[in-house]
């Protein structure tokens, strides 16, 4: 089977690409692990740490049957909705249009969605020389671009909006072969957008590699954490991640902190971000908050070993009320109960499972982790039922295996 794997945004397997691969970049490993020829297209401007890899395009070959395809666009943004970041669309779709034309026809498409673009032209060559296309979607764009404006603009802002992209994202919805989302909401972002949902469209959950760490590596990164006083006795509460105001709100978890006597319960608040360098002033006389920003996948894999719960601080904005980010998998992974501020799919979820509570303010934070905090029983049953929760719906070595079997019976099936 020959995959093109279609998706921008992620880090890359590149010496100067930080960060862990995410979806598209354990895809491409497994699919190419399992006998597949795969090309990923991607682009050479990062954009978690918003810097070009290179400065033209380029073919990277990964392993034999693994080829990472670079396109190169000179409208590199900082903010990530943005006019520029749509004219940074536009180029990685225009350029894509004409190397694809170069290359071996694939036997199947899979794109992510956002980039509109991308999809669009994936679409294009799908029905141009008869190969199945699965959408991907990962962000509701362009729907969300509303939210910059004030309130009292955004419904003109819409208007606009539609009037510029509408009749393109209706016909990538409606020509897919195959939709696949994150979350239910995503099936209905696309119905939304004109799209009569087939049987075969399904959720697909942004899923975890749960590789053990060597004896070596587990006893190097846990070693850090011990210089910095975290030992596996203690009740530690963790976030791994970005560190953004906008999409993040961190203030429950500072005042949390502030009203903790317990010296046995530590913060941790791992990751970078422009909101970092305020983060740290407004923590530097709690010492119960740890903030070693950025740390590497052997560190962040001993962090959550040593921890006894993982909060997802997000705000319940419209794109992202109802998201289930990449670290929820990684949190169920170690049997983390989770904790977070999202009143959409994740806190239904965790309700189900019983794995995780929902809190609004500061107060309700800390009573949670007091109230549990001593009860081992309960934290016990809570880490299995996490456990149990990630190996059946988001092992990445479960899903997306599954998720490849699902790629073949399409080409066997041929074209809808």
């Amino acid at each position: 089977m020959r995959i093109w794997i279609l998706k921008e945004g992620e880090p890359l397997p590149i010496n100067n690409s930080n960060g862990r691969l995410m979806r598209a970049g354990m895809l491409a490993e497994l699919f190419s692990q399992k006998g597949s020829e795969v090309t990923w297209w991607s682009s050479t401007y990062l954009h978690y740490e918003k810097k070009y890899a290179c400065d033209n395009e380029q073919t990277i070959k990964i392993s034999t049957k693994f080829s990472l395809k670079l396109l190169h666009s000179s409208n590199g943004y900082k903010k990530n909705i943005s006019f520029k970041r749509i004219r940074y669309s536009k180029d990685l779709g225009r350029i894509f249009r004409k190397q694809s034309r170069k290359e071996d026809r694939p036997d199947i498409i899979y794109c992510s969605w956002p980039l509109m673009d991308f999809a669009y032209e994936a679409i294009k060559y799908g029905i141009e020389f008869n190969v199945p296309v699965v959408i991907d979607i990962r962000d509701f764009w362009p729907d969300i671009f509303i939210q910059p404006f004030p309130k009292c603009l955004q419904p003109i802002a819409k208007l606009g909006i539609n009037f510029l992209l509408k009749r393109k994202v209706s016909y990538v919805m409606k020509s897919a072969d195959a939709i696949v989302g994150v979350i239910p909401k995503a099936l209905e972002f696309a119905k939304k957008h004109g799209r009569e949902l087939k049987s075969y469209d399904h959720v697909v959950h942004l899923s975890y590699d749960s590789t053990p760490l060597s004896e070596e590596e587990f006893a190097k990164a846990t070693n850090f954490w011990k210089s910095l006083g975290l030992n596996k006795g203690q009740c530690i509460v963790s976030y791994i991640g970005s560190v953004k105001n906008r999409i993040q709100d961190f203030d429950p978890i500072i005042e949390a902190a502030a009203k903790t006597t317990d010296t046995n319960i530590k913060y941790v608040i791992c990751g970078t971000g422009y909101y970092l360098d305020e983060l740290r002033e407004k923590t530097q006389n709690l010492i119960n908050v740890i903030l070693p920003g950025y740390r590497n996948g052997e560190e962040l894999k001993a962090l959550l070993y040593l921890s006894t719960f993982g909060i997802l601080p997000y705000r319940s904005t419209e794109d992202f009320i109802d998201s289930l980010p990449n670290k929820f998998g990684e949190y169920l992974s170690e049997g983390l109960i989770i904790l977070t501020s999202l009143t959409g799919s994740s806190r239904a979820i965790l309700e189900k499972e019983q794995c995780g509570y929902f809190y609004q303010n500061s107060e309700e934070l800390l009573s949670i982790i007091l109230k549990l905090k001593n009860n081992s029983i309960q934290i016990n049953i809570m880490r299995d039922n996490a456990r149990n929760l990630f190996h059946k719906e988001f092992d990445a070595s479960v899903v997306y295996s599954n998720f490849y079997t699902f790629l073949d019976s399409l080409i066997s099936n041929g074209k809808s």
